[in-house]
């Protein structure tokens, strides 16, 4: 057996090991499971970087069958399934793939995994997804009954608020399910990628570069995408066309639109902070707590961005 091989397998082996250990800590520390779902999959991701899609493949397989033997199948499908999303980062560091696909791939296996817990999960614990959302409801209007039987200052006209605005957000959920989880599994694999790249750094691993975020720049249609939806959800019942379906086409279109948009004005934030020179640690830690606490000013900022160019105009007076 060639020397590169037996290297190849103790090191698969050896981050096969390090995902279990971390799973084990997701199952037995909730708190800390975050380390099990961030990185397993890095790790996976460095190994197809460095030995190529095959032992990626191995080390996800191991994992998810150690897994199975100790933690459960449910337990197994969490950890071992989005491991997948390291098989797609290990594929695309090694192949050299454009950043848009080092992105799309992983993602689209990150939902497929999700896709398949919820079924897997179904299927075990035999609750239908269609009656959350009325035992949701039911539980709201259980609480507002407690809440006026004790407090006599609740009117029903109160209650009935807070039952309504539960409702209101059960439907929205169930409208807009599938693209929460398609934009879930993008920013969960652009973070994955970039402790793959850290742990490359550190390990002197040579990956392509990836572009890095404060060059990214949406498409302008992203904002007509918002705008669309924005019509659909408030301007569809003075037409008479607030069907289920142009409503629930409609959300998706704000939920896109406003992330195409968002992820732009993150960018170029990011950007024009570089560009003043602001410390990496200080620029991060402000755009975040930006994002965090004005969300809806970023999508709208990046929707100024997309028109007037601001990052341009910043370049033109020399910053």
């Amino acid at each position: 057996m060639k020397q590169t091989n037996t290297r190849a397998m103790v090191e698969t082996a050896f981050v096969s090991a390090i995902g279990i250990v971390l799973a084990a800590i997701s199952v037995y520390l909730p708190i800390f499971s975050f380390l099990s779902f961030l990185v397993t999959p890095a790790a996976v991701g460095i190994i197809g970087t460095k030995w190529g899609f095959k032992y990626s493949t191995v080390g996800t397989i191991v994992i998810f069958l150690l897994s199975t033997m100790l933690f459960g199948i449910v337990n197994s499908f969490a950890v071992g399934l989005f491991t997948l999303v390291g098989v797609g980062v290990g594929a695309g560091n090694r192949l050299a793939w454009p950043t848009i696909k080092r992105l799309f791939v992983p993602s689209v296996l990150m939902f497929l995994a999700i896709f398949l817990v919820i079924i897997v999960s179904y299927s075990m614990s035999g609750i239908d997804l269609s009656t959350l959302g009325t035992m949701v409801v039911e539980q709201a209007q259980m609480m507002a009954n407690d809440a006026m039987a004790t407090n006599s200052s609740i009117t029903q006209e109160q209650a009935d608020q807070f039952v309504e605005n539960i409702q209101n957000n059960i439907d929205t959920l169930g409208d807009i399910f599938y693209m929460v989880i398609a934009v879930g599994a993008i920013v969960y694999t652009y973070i994955t990628i970039q402790i793959s790249l850290w742990f490359g750094r550190r390990l002197r691993i040579s990956i392509p570069a990836f572009l890095p975020i404060e060059q990214w720049k949406m498409p302008i249609w992203g904002a007509g995408i918002f705008a669309l939806g924005i019509i659909g959800v408030h301007g569809s019942p003075y037409v008479h066309l607030d069907t289920p379906w142009v409503i629930a086409i409609s959300k998706n279109l704000v939920l896109l639109g406003n992330f195409i948009c968002s992820i732009h004005g993150f960018a170029a934030l990011a950007d024009i902070m570089t560009r003043y020179r602001v410390a990496p640690k200080i620029k991060w830690g402000l755009v975040f707590a930006y994002t965090l606490f004005f969300s809806q000013a970023l999508a709208i900022f990046g929707i100024m961005d997309m028109f007037l160019d601001l990052r341009s105009r910043f370049n033109q007076r020399g910053y």
